[in-house]
């Protein structure tokens, strides 16, 4: 009776742990999406890769705070995908706002358009077009138009190399016109049935100037709570050897996100 009785002290114990443990992550998940800014873009963790169809996601985050200072920040994303044997079509839109004392202090927006043309075997065909403003960023708008294959690597890996060409205007409306090598390397790292730790990187370095070049890191845990609702933990690091007038080189973000999948 003794026995029995420790034994389930110990289960009762063990399951009490695992409940605040949950609590203690779902604490930190909404926190995070607080205090830090919105992540880049992840394409290929956002893509119905290989399924027909069509597909819509919506995720954001929102951060309320009163006192000396209201401060108000949100971030809305969806993105749609529509699925034939041949052709994968996809688009993200994205805006998010800052405010203090109702006051705008940092707004983006981002709207990104991509066609995946299938063949019998590796690689597809990509060409995409992408328009974006970001004045905390220290730019006005960047527009880029691009074109490239995509392979992929065994069951998990997927690479891309291609050529875009990037339209940047600054705050003085200032404009600069770079074509650029476009390549990136992304990877899924199966941790839990349910946790998927991502790991994108991007390399796009200006075919005339070889000092001039981008370069992002992007690692994303998510935790898939059931099949339509996900919670994405991300971080992501940006630097820009030449960036617009005024602006750091480089920039990291820790972002936390919601999101939800209609089918």
């Amino acid at each position: 009776m003794i026995y029995q009785i420790k034994n389930c002290q110990k289960i009762g114990l063990g399951y009490l742990l695992q409940k605040l443990n949950k609590v203690f992550l779902f604490l930190f998940l909404f926190f995070t999406s607080s205090l830090f800014s919105e992540a880049i873009v992840n394409v290929e963790d956002l893509r119905r890769d290989g399924e027909v169809g069509f597909f819509a996601n919506i995720s954001g985050s929102l951060s309320l705070s009163r006192g000396n200072r209201n401060r108000d920040s949100f971030s809305l994303q969806s993105s749609f995908d529509y699925n034939l044997d041949n052709l994968e079509t996809f688009v993200v839109l994205k805006r998010s706002e800052k405010k203090i004392n109702k006051n705008n202090y940092d707004s983006a927006t981002l709207a990104h358009l991509r066609l995946n043309f299938l063949f019998d075997s590796d690689p597809s065909l990509e060409t995409f077009i992408q328009y974006s403003k970001n004045p905390f960023r220290k730019f006005n708008k960047r527009e880029l138009l691009g074109i490239g294959a995509r392979f992929n690597i065994g069951k998990s890996m997927k690479a891309g190399i291609g050529a875009i060409n990037e339209n940047e205007e600054d705050l003085n409306s200032l404009s600069d016109n770079t074509l650029r090598v476009s390549s990136y390397l992304h990877n899924e790292f199966v941790i839990e049935e349910n946790i998927i730790f991502d790991l994108s990187a991007f390399y796009q370095p200006s075919i005339a100037r070889l000092n001039d070049f981008k370069a992002t890191l992007i690692g994303q845990f998510n935790f898939q709570i059931n099949n339509s609702f996900k919670i994405s933990v991300q971080y992501n690091t940006f630097y820009d050897s030449r960036p617009p007038s005024d602006a750091v080189k480089r920039e990291e973000g820790l972002a936390t996100l919601f999101s939800y999948s209609f089918n």
